[in-house]
């Protein structure tokens, strides 16, 4: 008889501390705004082999606009440009130029408390400012404008106020016409959601 009480007793502990435990957990959750969101960045863009010999690494600035559809899935728009020294053999010498990269994207991820994690990815158009990486026969002559595809991830941290959270992410990027010119834009952003 003793032994079923005790027993007893350990399964309403059990079932006490379970709905104690539960109930804290929602009183310290933070539920994050979902909608529609806009992000802004900072950060670099540096080639990969084949074309990292002649262009240096440069900074990026980013602008992402998009709708959260699903607590896991958002759709967007994506701008992005980044500013580069040419490293070609001299003539010419000090020469920059600029890429510019737009397109439209998706983003998969989850939230654990208050990191967000995730993966996107997307295609495009880019843009290049100069005929300066035909020398190294990256562009052809008159050629400025091309596809562009990108995938990457990355972290995000939600702020007390559920529409601000600061970000990491990485992608990388492939523009097939530019001799298959691919880069890493790292960067970190901004996001308020609305």
């Amino acid at each position: 008889m003793a032994a079923r009480m005790t027993a007893k007793m350990v399964r309403i502990a059990c079932i006490v501390l379970a709905l104690a435990a539960t109930t804290a957990g929602d009183a310290f959750a933070r539920p994050a705004s979902s909608g529609w969101y806009a992000e802004g960045g900072l950060g670099a863009v540096t080639f990969l082999p084949k074309a990292y010999k002649s262009a240096a690494p440069g900074p990026a600035m980013n602008l992402r606009i998009g709708r959260d559809l699903l607590p896991w899935f958002s759709v967007g728009v994506t701008l992005a440009a980044s500013s580069h020294e040419a490293t070609v053999p001299a003539p010419p010498e000090g020469e920059w130029f600029q890429l510019y990269r737009g397109g439209g994207d998706v983003r998969l991820g989850g939230r654990i408390d208050r990191i967000a994690l995730f993966i996107e990815g997307g295609a495009g158009l880019a843009m290049i400012s100069s005929n300066v990486l035909g020398k190294v026969m990256i562009t052809e002559p008159g050629e400025n404008i091309a596809l562009a595809f990108h995938a990457g991830g990355g972290l995000e941290y939600q702020l007390e106020n559920r529409h601000y959270a600061f970000g990491l992410a990485a992608d990388g990027f492939l523009i097939p016409q530019f001799d298959a010119l691919k880069a890493i834009d790292s960067r970190l952003y901004l996001r308020y959601t609305y």
